[in-house]
Formats: structure tokens, C-alpha cells, sequence
């Protein structure tokens, strides 16, 4: 595990998971840069993200339990708040308050498009910046989040071939790739889709669509086909090129 990010990512938001998927009394388990991350949603709605490591012993606090208020460690059974990270129980020590300092690891989030958004510190920061506002990508609105795909590849290589592809599609308008985790098109089948990337490790990066505007009912699983199809066929090329 990293201690800490790149300076030039070290305020940088980056999708860890569809907001569909952070469910109540759920956690899911995903990583961002080498950081192994534990994304849960309370019951009044709030989601959070956290290192997945819990303070007193390291076991993953993936493997415990969404108290729907706090997380609950599985091997000796400490709770930490949602929000603060706060320890709020430990089971040895009853009638105990836990000092201040023990709490899980917390780090800003925020959910933009359909999908929930984390930052990690940089050295001296705490991953809770002046601007915990999210990524600009502009105002939430009506969006339908798509497939998220694994690829056995570096970020650069992913973004790459993203663009070459949005560039291929029959009468594509406009693609932008100058940022290096995100490539925004427009076509005239999907209209503006969004691909973001999460970077898990060095060799490891997952992508997460999205479209600007929700298609009619009717549409819907029509589009969700072919944008399914387009990321796969992404994803196929360029881990034949890395496995080659």
C-alpha cells in the first residue's frame, strides 16, 4: 500500500463505484492508486470512503458489517461513525469511550453522475481538501451510468484507445482526450458520453461511462447493448496488444 499519491494527483477525484451500487447496509470493495478502499452508504443516505484498513488490527473493513450508522469490524467487533470515521464501540472495553484519535481512515466524497467520487492525500494532506466540491465536470443532471469495465492496462493506454475509438464511430462530431483520466464524445447515437477512469494500480485501470442525457424508456436497454459491446471491444484490443 501507498502512503500517499503523486503531488500531481494528490487532489484529484477520481469514480469508484456506480452510486447504485454503494446500496444500504452494503460495502463495496474496490482501489484507487495501490489503495485498497471500503465504499459504504449509511442509511440517511450519506456515502463514504474509506482506507480499508481498520485501525486496530488491519483486517479489511470489507469483510465486516453496514450497521447502517457505522461500520463494524468482524475480527473484534469495533464500530467506527459514518462521516467522522470515528470509533464509536469496542466490545473489550464496555462503558469505554474510545479516545479521539481511534477512527478509520476518511477521505472526501462525493457522488457526480451516477457514480460516487473519492480523492486520496498527497504528502501533508488528509484527502479532505479546501475544494471538497467534486470533479468539474459541470452540474449533476439526468445521466445513465453504464457497464464499468477491468482492463489489464496502464490509464495512458486505456484513454488512448478510447479516443481512437470514439474518433471511428460512424459520424462522430467531437471527442475530447486532452485530460489523461477522461475522454468526453459525441455522436449522434449516444449523444455526449463521458468516459472516466480509475486508475488501480500501475497495470490496472477500470472504466466508468456515463451518458450526459438518460435515453427514453424505450431506448434504454438498447443503448445500455451497444455501449456494453463498444467498451468490451475496447477493452479485448487492448489487452491483446498487452498480452501480445
Amino acid at each position: 500500500m501507498t502512503s500517499g499519491v503523486e503531488p500531481n494527483l494528490a487532489s484529484r477525484w477520481f469514480p469508484v463505484c456506480r452510486s447504485e451500487e454503494a446500496v444500504v447496509r452494503h460495502v463495496v470493495h474496490t482501489a484507487l492508486l495501490d489503495r485498497e478502499l471500503a465504499i459504504w452508504r449509511s442509511d440517511d443516505g450519506t456515502v463514504n470512503a474509506w482506507e480499508n484498513r481498520c485501525p486496530h488490527r488491519g483486517v479489511r473493513l470489507t469483510v465486516g458489517t453496514n450497521l447502517g450508522n457505522a461500520l463494524k469490524c468482524r475480527y473484534h467487533g469495533w464500530t467506527f461513525e459514518s462521516g467522522s470515521g470515528q470509533c464509536a464501540e469496542r466490545p473489550a472495553h464496555p462503558g469505554e469511550k474510545p479516545p479521539a484519535l481511534v477512527r478509520a481512515r476518511t477521505f472526501s466524497c462525493v457522488e457526480v453522475l451516477g457514480y460516487v467520487w473519492t480523492r486520496l492525500p498527497g504528502d501533508g494532506d488528509d484527502g479532505h481538501g479546501d475544494d471538497d466540491r467534486g470533479p468539474a465536470i459541470g452540474p449533476p443532471r439526468p445521466a445513465l451510468t453504464l457497464r464499468s469495465i477491468h482492463v489489464r492496462a496502464p490509464a495512458a493506454m486505456v484513454v488512448e484507445s478510447l479516443a481512437r475509438d470514439a474518433l471511428n464511430t460512424p459520424e462522430a462530431s467531437s471527442v475530447d482526450a486532452a485530460d489523461p483520466y477522461m475522454v468526453h464524445a459525441v455522436d449522434p447515437r449516444g449523444g455526449r458520453i463521458w468516459y472516466f477512469l480509475q486508475p488501480v494500480a500501475e497495470a490496472e485501470t477500470v472504466i466508468h461511462a456515463a451518458l450526459a442525457d438518460a435515453p427514453s424508456p424505450a431506448d434504454r436497454l438498447a443503448v445500455l447493448r451497444r455501449e456494453n459491446h463498444r467498451l468490451r471491444a475496447v477493452r479485448n484490443a487492448i489487452e491483446a496488444l498487452t498480452s501480445s
